[in-house]
């Protein structure tokens, strides 16, 4: 009997298996009660957020954050001109959520498909003390409590953790096995192991299996002090977000993004990535999945990024915080956005993919746009495959995933 019940602990993990109920982070795939977006209040992201919520709104309830009732108004008047049914949105007012829902909520669900809250701690993305070596605001504290306040709006429970996670950064096959670049868990959870991680993820997400990816891309990831990745290229993503880099598309079967060898050195970015990607390439070879099943990867190209990189001339009043990295008053520096067509997001009946051409850009982005919309149709034939053009959310550090969060279906 003893050993009976340490072989369901060791599958189980002994948190998961003393409350009786087994969970797990449902698969995106899976059945969608509604979806929250934030309005973030200027034209550029706006514009893409009504892209989404039309593309959405026929298949899955939307409820859209706003700061304020002023807000609210204004998104309204701004959706007019889209087909969005505005009386079919609900309103939320709440002036402390972020426009990247995806970020400050995790569900998991047990074996009778009842949810749970989990709520992990907050570093604004490792910015606090991390990045920045001080103490977080108070008032950035409440963004970080989003996840308290949806469990308590809702009547779910909660479960609280003191490691730090987004959700943009674990993805899930929805059968307990979870992909996690190891840098991002250690850099949000110094001092602690990986094994001490992974312990976590047991007992928070219920996770069976970690597989623990390596880097994620450079353009993703916040140096110390946000300077240079090279020379004078500055990135400004999430800080190594998996949702960048690899995905789900099925229990078994990832899509992972490639840059042919003969375009490697196109870019210093691309050069930078090559190596990283063909290393995550050799790890999902050799990985497989809790219940013991290789992967299958599907490679989608990157984005033509020295294409889509925005030059900044440093200005006199920015001469002191870029002084420090080298920089000097009228020195050009290129941010690199955070364009990765592994940032989809997959509903009911539709998948939105991101897509990056636009006229006077060369042929082969608008090839590799059609390249990934038919890898897409053919993962999701039962499905709608939308390409929505989001370069202006990506310069703000995301892309359609993160500013999407899924309600999965319950029987709360």
């Amino acid at each position: 009997m003893i050993k009976y019940v340490l072989s369901i602990l060791l599958v189980y993990g002994l948190p998961n298996y003393v409350a009786g109920q087994p969970f797990r982070v449902p698969a995106e795939w899976e059945k969608q009660e509604k979806v929250w977006l934030t309005w973030f209040g200027q034209e550029r992201r706006d514009s893409v957020s009504c892209r989404v919520i039309e593309a959405l709104q026929p298949y899955v309830k939307i409820t859209l954050n706003a700061e304020s009732e002023s807000v609210k108004g204004a998104a309204m008047r701004y959706m007019t001109s889209f087909s969005i049914d505005t009386a079919k949105i609900n309103f939320v007012i709440d002036p402390y959520i972020d426009f990247f829902t995806r970020d400050y909520i995790f569900f998991v669900a047990d074996q009778k498909k009842q949810l749970k809250v989990v709520c992990f701690d907050y570093s604004s993305y490792g910015m606090y003390p991390g990045i920045y070596g001080k103490p977080m605001p108070e008032e950035e504290k409440l963004f970080g409590k989003w996840d308290e306040r949806v469990a308590d709006q809702l009547g779910l429970p909660v479960i609280k953790s003191d490691y730090v996670f987004e959700g943009g950064g674990i993805e899930s096959n929805g059968a307990g096995t979870l992909l996690v670049i190891r840098e991002m868990a250690q850099q949000r959870n110094p001092g602690k192991s990986i094994q001490e991680i992974e312990a976590e993820l047991k007992r928070t997400l219920g996770a069976k299996k970690v597989i623990w990816l390596s880097g994620g891309l450079i353009e993703d990831r916040l140096f110390p002090k946000f300077g240079p990745f090279y020379k004078n290229y500055f990135g400004g993503g999430a800080n190594m977000h998996i949702d960048e880099l690899c995905r789900f598309v099925d229990e078994y079967t990832v899509v992972l993004p490639y840059i042919a060898p003969a375009d490697k050195d196109k870019s210093p970015v691309d050069s930078l990535n090559y190596p990283m990607l063909e290393t995550n390439f050799q790890i999902l070879k050799n990985a497989t999945t809790a219940d013991g099943k290789p992967l299958k990867i599907v490679r989608v190209p990157v984005p033509e990024i020295e294409q889509l990189k925005f030059t900044l001339t440093v200005q006199g009043s920015q001469s002191a915080q870029f002084s420090a990295l080298g920089f000097n008053t009228g020195d050009t520096i290129y941010r690199v956005p955070a364009a990765s067509y592994c940032n989809f997001f997959i509903s009911n009946k539709v998948v939105l993919i991101p897509k990056y051409w636009k006229l006077g850009m060369p042929e082969s982005q608008k090839q590799k746009d059609e390249e990934v919309r038919k890898t897409f149709s053919g993962l999701f034939p039962d499905k709608q495959i939308i390409q929505i053009f989001t370069l202006q959310v990506n310069r703000g550090g995301g892309g359609i995933h993160c500013m999407t969060h899924e309600l999965p279906e319950s029987r709360n």
